[in-house]
């Protein structure tokens, strides 16, 4: 008996690896091409050949490979990288909260960045978003530290951590309007930022907050196996080995990490961090490993084409990633709930 269970389950396995290989292949694959639509696309559109010069041959006197290299190319790095890690993070945070609905902000990231941003514009007079950059990744880091304290460290359930994390976003969203009501520069320079988005994003802003991202997809790898053993249950994850409180560590800085390193380059992004995971979970099935490792191209796919499309004519080429995110993700949700039921998600 248990030779023929094992004969009909191990092609089942096959199928559903075969099946998430292919969609992790497809992904990537549909990622490559969007990156070169979006570096040929915009309001000045541009040949397929001034693409390949620019990324080959650079040429500085060439204004259409200047639009391509200083430009659109940090964009697109900008909006991969954001769309991967709010994606990474979004499946982390509802693996660890057990609630489809929790997104990165529930840990007071983004109320922490928007404090901080509004508190260096007031203070300190800065008005380039270029500026905020280590502001926004301090408020998120010391909000979400706060949440952690709050709820109890590694031994938080995931209610407590809930009640924290709201409780301290909806303090600090409330202290940046009080500052906001102050100055009416700050809050116009504050609208722009809080929209989200990649204008006027640089290639060094980038490289300085990678080593975040890099230790946050790392940690993220991590903590996995252990996420997926605690859906089981707490004493049946003990029973598997399994230090149940080192993983909800190591899973709450790789979300910190990841979200707060979004949130400092791109603005507090909303929604992508919520449907991506439900998305990956829909095409790897159950595991949270996979599920990670489709979140990643499917993030990215997500705010890079709400990039490009808030770029195009048709949107005024101004149109904030944040904006297309929920105009693009709202109507998809809705759908999937529609089609496969609440508790599917």
């Amino acid at each position: 008996m248990p030779d023929t269970a094992l004969a009909l389950v191990a092609p089942r396995r096959r199928a559903a690896l075969s099946s998430r290989a292919l969609w992790l292949t497809g992904s990537l694959a549909a990622l490559i091409l969007l990156a070169a639509v979006s570096l040929r696309l915009g309001l000045r559109p541009v040949s397929w050949a001034e693409v390949w010069q620019a990324m080959s041959a650079y040429d500085p006197a060439s204004a259409e490979q200047i639009v391509i290299r200083q430009l659109r190319l940090p964009r697109l790095l900008g909006a991969v990288l954001t769309g991967a890690a709010l994606g990474i993070s979004g499946a982390l945070i509802q693996g660890l909260t057990r609630n489809p609905l929790a997104d990165p902000g529930l840990l007071g990231i983004n109320g922490g960045a928007a404090l901080a941003v509004t508190g260096c514009i007031l203070l300190l007079g800065i008005t380039d978003p270029a500026g905020f950059v280590w502001a926004a990744l301090g408020g998120a880091l010391a909000a979400a530290l706060l949440v952690a304290v709050l709820s109890g460290g590694s031994l938080a359930s995931p209610l407590r951590l809930l009640l924290a994390g709201a409780a301290i976003s909806s303090l600090f969203l409330a202290l940046t309007r009080a500052l906001l009501l102050a100055s009416q520069q700050a809050l116009d320079v504050y609208r722009f930022w809080v929209l989200g988005g990649f204008d006027g994003i640089q290639v060094e802003t980038i490289a300085a907050l990678a080593p975040f991202f890099a230790l946050g997809a790392l940690a993220a790898a991590a903590a996995a196996s252990g996420l997926d053993a605690l859906l089981l249950g707490e004493d049946s994850a003990r029973g598997l080995g399994v230090r149940t409180g080192a993983a909800r560590l190591l899973a709450g800085a790789a979300i910190v990490l990841l979200s707060g390193s979004a949130v400092a380059l791109a603005g507090p992004i909303a929604f992508a961090g919520l449907i991506v995971p439900h998305l990956a979970r829909w095409a790897a099935g159950p595991g949270l490993r996979w599920s990670l490792a489709l979140s990643a191209p499917f993030g990215a796919i997500l705010l890079l084409g709400a990039d490009l499309a808030g770029r195009l004519p048709f949107f005024g080429g101004s149109l904030q990633a944040g904006v297309m995110t929920a105009l693009l993700g709202g109507p998809a949700l809705i759908w999937m709930v529609r089609r496969n039921g609440a508790r599917s998600l």
